[in-house]
C-alpha cells in the first residue's frame, strides 16, 4: 500500500483513499446519527422520522456541528416494513419499532401483497424527500443512504420469532418471502439513487447473534448477492451492516459483492470466546479489496467521559488503522438521547489519533 501525501485532505479524498486502500492525511471518520441528529435540534423521535423537511434541517445541522467524513441520510428501520402493512411504535427514547407485523398471523397473505411505491406509499415518500434536500445541500462529504436489507424487511413482516421457526418448519415460504423484500428493496434502493446518493442497507437481524452462520448461507446469502448483483450491473457499489457478532460471515459478505462491511462488537456471552471483529475484518478485507468499516463501541455514548471516547477510538485505530481499508464508525446508531459531547469528543479523537503520520511512524 501507497503512503499518500500527509498535508490536509478533504472528506472526499480521504475516503476513496481508504476504498483504494491508500492513505490520505488521516483516518476517516464518522458516527452512525439518524434520530440523535433529530433529537439534537430539539425534535422528537417520531417528527424527525414523519418531518422531511425538519429532518432534513436537523441533518445538515449535525452536519455543520461534527463535520465527518461520511454523511447518510437515515430516519429509520421500519419505514419499509410500515409501507407494506406493518404498524410503527414510536417512543420519546428508543428508535420506532415494530408492534403489529403484517404476516404474524397469516403467511399466506404473501401471495396478494404487492411491492410499495416508494413514492407513493408510507413513509418512503417523506425518506426520499429527505435524501433529496441532503444532496441538493452539496455537503463536501461523501453522501449515502440507509435503507432496510431484505432479511430485516421480512423478520418484520413476519415476526423475527416465527421466522426463525419458519426456517425449520417452512423454508419454502422463507425463500417466497425473502424473493418479495429483495425486490422491494431494489425497487426502494432505484428510488434512492435517483436523489444522487449512494446506497447502504442495514440487515442487523442477519446478525450470527441471532441467525446461525449455516441459516444466513441458506436464507440471506442469496439474496444479498442478488441485490449486490443488481445494483453491480447499475456499477453502484453497495455496503452493508449488521449488528452483533459477524465474524462467522465475513468471508461470505465478501463473497456477496459488498464493497464495505461496518460491523458491531462481538456479542459472545463468554467474555474468553470474545472475537476481535474489527482486526479480523480490516485484515480479510485488505486481502479481499473491501472496506471495513467499524466498531468504537456506541453503547457508551450516553455516559461515558472523554477518556472512556477516547480509549474507544485508540482501541480501534490502533488495531487497524496501519492497514488502510478502514473507515473509523461507532458499532451502531448513536442512541438518539446520545451525549452530544460524546460525539465531539469521537471526532476529535479521530481527527487527533487517527492521523497517518502518526500511526505509520510507530
Amino acid at each position: 500500500m501507497e503512503e499518500e501525501k500527509t498535508t490536509q485532505s478533504t472528506p472526499r479524498e480521504r475516503v476513496t483513499a481508504a476504498y483504494k486502500g491508500r492513505f490520505a492525511d488521516r483516518v476517516p471518520a464518522y458516527p452512525i446519527a439518524g434520530a440523535f441528529a433529530g433529537c439534537l435540534d430539539g425534535l422528537s423521535i417520531e417528527e424527525y422520522c414523519t418531518n422531511p423537511t425538519k429532518a432534513a434541517k436537523a441533518m445538515l445541522n449535525y452536519y455543520e456541528r461534527y463535520q465527518p467524513d461520511i454523511m447518510i441520510a437515515f430516519n429509520d428501520l421500519a419505514k419499509e416494513a410500515e409501507a407494506v402493512g406493518c404498524r410503527v411504535k414510536y417512543s420519546d427514547y428508543v428508535v420506532p419499532s415494530i408492534d403489529r407485523h403484517v404476516l404474524q398471523d397469516d403467511k399466506g397473505k404473501l401471495a396478494s401483497l404487492e411491492i410499495p411505491d416508494p413514492k407513493r406509499d408510507g413513509r418512503l415518500p417523506a425518506f426520499l424527500e429527505q435524501c433529496t434536500a441532503l444532496s441538493a445541500a452539496g455537503i463536501p462529504s461523501p453522501l449515502g443512504s440507509v435503507n432496510v436489507g431484505p432479511w430485516t424487511i421480512a423478520m418484520l413482516m413476519r415476526n423475527p420469532e416465527v421466522m426463525c421457526l419458519d426456517t425449520i418448519d417452512d423454508p419454502a415460504f422463507v425463500h417466497e418471502l425473502m424473493r418479495f423484500a429483495t425486490e422491494y428493496a431494489k425497487v426502494v434502493g432505484d428510488a434512492v439513487l435517483e436523489t444522487k446518493i449512494g446506497l447502504s442497507y442495514s440487515d442487523p437481524t442477519a446478525s450470527c447473534s441471532l441467525v446461525g452462520p449455516d441459516t444466513y448461507r441458506e436464507f440471506i446469502k442469496p439474496y444479498h448477492k442478488d441485490l449486490v448483483d443488481y445494483f453491480k450491473a447499475k456499477r453502484v457499489g453497495t455496503t452493508v451492516h449488521i449488528c452483533g457478532t459477524t465474524h462467522q460471515i465475513h468471508e461470505d459478505l465478501m463473497d456477496v459483492g459488498f464493497v464495505a462491511i461496518t460491523i458491531d462488537l462481538d456479542q459472545q456471552d463468554d467474555p474468553a470466546l470474545k472475537v476481535d471483529q474489527l482486526d479480523k475484518l480490516v485484515t480479510l478485507g485488505n486481502q479481499r479489496g473491501v472496506v471495513g468499516i467499524g466498531n468504537v463501541d456506541v453503547t457508551i455514548f450516553e455516559r461515558a467521559t472523554r477518556a472512556e471516547i477516547e480509549a474507544e477510538v485508540r482501541r480501534c485505530i490502533d488495531t487497524v488503522g496501519p492497514r488502510s481499508r478502514f473507515v473509523l464508525s461507532t458499532s451502531c446508531e448513536l442512541p438518539p438521547r446520545a451525549n452530544p459531547d460524546c460525539v465531539r469528543w469521537f471526532m476529535e479523537a479521530a481527527r487527533e489519533y487517527g492521523r497517518y503520520e502518526r500511526i505509520l511512524d510507530r
